[in-house]
């Protein structure tokens, strides 16, 4: 089996960025790179992969979220563009939670990696 090596894209911002990171050689922080950036690449921005790409910021202010689509899709792009998907199920879970003190709703993508002791979220309100 060969050996995994590719870039490391985690950015300063990242509680779990690495300074000295050029290349990773982990399968599990692969998958959540490539999980990343498939869900925060907007269509069109991949050279020679149009449909690549979900944009979640896209989202943020989006009133009328459909969120059983919107994990549909999310399910899609991973099955189809993060190679690690292949080797381990990573799943998809879609909700909206209502804030009625803020008179809001919460939106909540859920994704689970099965080595992961807590699933990735991202937040919409």
């Amino acid at each position: 089996m060969a050996n995994l090596r590719d870039f490391y894209t985690r950015t300063d911002d990242d509680p779990k960025y690495l300074e000295d990171r050029v290349e990773i050689s982990d399968e599990l922080e692969s998958a959540i790179q490539q999980v990343k950036m498939t869900l925060f690449t907007r269509k069109g921005e991949v050279l020679g992969e149009s449909d690549f790409g979900i944009d979640l910021d896209s989202y943020l202010f989006e009133y009328s979220i459909d969120p059983n689509r919107l994990g549909k899709d999310a399910t899609g792009q991973i099955n189809k563009y993060v190679a690690e998907a292949r080797k381990r199920q990573i799943t998809v879970s879609p909700s909206i939670y209502p804030d009625d003190k803020a008179n809001r709703d919460i939106f909540v993508l859920l994704i689970d990696i099965p080595e992961l002791k807590n699933s990735i979220a991202m937040f919409y309100d």
